[in-house]
């Protein structure tokens, strides 16, 4: 007996062909999801606190003291799923300006991811102890292990390396699940890379050293790669030329734990990234070659042409989450541009800075299209003036104790009456600086300060158009909380 009449077209391949086919254009994320987790490092434990699920299948959360971190892969969407140990009754993730909503239920929180970021999963807002979600997008350029010139450390493992010294056309390549503890170095070198998913890990290096130190590149990239537990700046490329960073992730909480410390370079791009740090995230400085390497000229390259863009910033404590400052030991520090990016935590110090503690002029630089979320002391800080990094500072310690300027200013030196003179030749400028779709999106609205030296080295041309604060648009320097002195040209649009 048929069980369905002759040439019925349930019996037909085509038909169940096309049916396959509608029913798969109506399921983007099954048919359209590549998640890629990592192996877990051999002999580590993961963070005991958290627990988290990508499409169902667990992930490995890297244990550090001021967060868990899990990184992977993926294209389409992906499901997330986390729990904890406390009760969960409210999540918040970061950036807000990505619109996350988790939805709770059963003591997990469950949200949907449809394109790679960086992100930070905050319970009952509370910040000493999260989540760091690192979702990538797939790799593309993984070289082979056995490619000339490759430095190849496979995942899965933990590596004790102390500090590898990079050379010409080197490329060190850490596969997701790798995790190397120590410093990766390079000294008068062209083209070098450091990319991968795997860990960097400065835990157990002497204070004072850089986790990766690029002394004069030309031609370097990061990609990829988690740097944490930083004993002190993070990433530092000095006196470099073309250097590209892209999806770095920097999770610090030790005291002066700078993220990318950008010393005396040229033709800089950083986007894509996320740095957690216990003092500046990003920071632009420049000095005499003498105050380190007396090989060095006696006055600092100039810097010129940094774009920071598409970015996540949390300033913990000390420092501030972008910095231009305080050495700047050059004729100039110009075409500087921070945009596109999220400033989710400023703990203490200022979200946009330029801190003039010298001689330079400072000039041409864009601040735009920038969210903060969370900033409790400055929202903008700019400022000529002697500090306890000045050329000029006073030699003695106890002389610079007696000067410290507490209150609004960290590492201000006060200049008693009549000592002006003697220390304006040392004083730099600030001047065409532009403030442009500057959103306070959460928390309360900080003060800020616009203050030059005196009337020779002043800040001049500043322009703030449309800086809002909860949506509303401020419109005058008394609204927007503005402190000025030794200042011209300052303009609220």
């Amino acid at each position: 007996m048929r069980l369905f009449p002759k040439n019925n077209p349930f019996q037909s391949g085509r038909f169940w062909l096309g049916l396959a086919l509608l029913v798969a254009g109506h399921l983007p994320t099954l048919a359209q999801s590549n998640l890629t987790l990592y192996p877990a490092p051999a002999g580590l434990a993961p963070a005991p606190d958290f627990q988290v699920w990508v499409n169902g299948r667990e992930l490995f959360l890297y244990d550090t003291k001021p967060a868990a971190i899990g990184s992977f892969d993926f294209s389409g969407n992906v499901t997330v799923e986390l729990t904890a140990k406390q009760d969960l009754k409210w999540v918040d993730v970061r950036p807000k300006s990505r619109n996350i909503r988790p939805t709770l239920a059963n003591n997990r929180a469950r949200f949907t991811l449809d394109r790679p970021g960086q992100f930070s999963v905050e319970f009952h807002g509370e910040s000493k102890r999260v989540i760091h979600l690192f979702a990538n997008p797939p790799e593309t350029t993984r070289p082979r292990p056995d490619a000339p010139g490759v430095r190849y450390f496979r995942g899965g493992r933990v590596y004790d390396v102390g500090t590898l010294e990079l050379k010409d056309g080197e490329h060190l390549y850490l596969e997701g699940g790798a995790v190397l503890r120590g410093a990766v170095q390079a000294t008068n070198a062209r083209n070098v890379r450091i990319s991968g998913r795997g860990i960097l890990d400065g835990d157990s290096l002497p204070r004072g050293t850089r986790l990766v130190l690029l002394d004069r590149v030309e031609g370097a990239s990061l990609e990829g790669v988690t740097l944490v537990n930083s004993r002190t700046w993070t990433v530092e490329p000095m006196f470099c030329r073309n250097l590209r960073i892209d999806n770095l992730k920097i999770v610090n909480h030790e005291t002066g734990s700078d993220g990318i410390d950008l010393v005396g370079c040229q033709d800089v791009r950083i986007a894509n990234s996320f740095v957690r740090a216990n003092d500046d995230c990003i920071v632009i400085k420049t000095w005499k070659g003498t105050d380190k390497y007396p090989s060095n000229p006696e006055v600092g390259p100039d810097v010129s042409d940094i774009a920071v863009s598409n970015c996540v910033f949390w300033n913990m404590p000390w420092g501030n989450a972008l910095e231009i400052g305080f050495e700047l030991r050059a004729k100039s520090v110009r075409d500087v541009r921070f945009t596109d990016s999220d400033i989710i935590h400023v703990e203490r110090g200022a979200a946009l800075s330029i801190h003039n503690g010298d001689y330079a002029t400072v000039e041409n630089i864009l601040f735009d299209n920038i969210r903060v979320e969370d900033a409790h002391h400055k929202l903008i800080d700019l400022a000529v003036f002697l500090s306890q990094y000045s050329v000029d500072r006073p030699t003695d310690p106890a002389e610079r104790r007696r000067r410290y300027k507490a209150g609004a200013w960290d590492g201000v030196l006060w200049v008693y009456p009549g000592e002006e003179a003697k220390h304006a030749p040392n004083r730099g400028r600030i001047r065409n600086v532009t403030f442009r779709n500057i959103a306070v999106v959460d928390g309360p609205l900080p003060f800020s300060l616009i203050s030059g030296f005196d009337a020779q080295h002043a800040a001049e041309n500043v322009v703030i158009e449309n800086l809002t604060y909860l949506g509303r648009p401020i419109r005058s320097l008394e609204d927007g909380k503005f402190f000025v002195e030794n200042a011209r040209n300052v303009v609220v649009k």
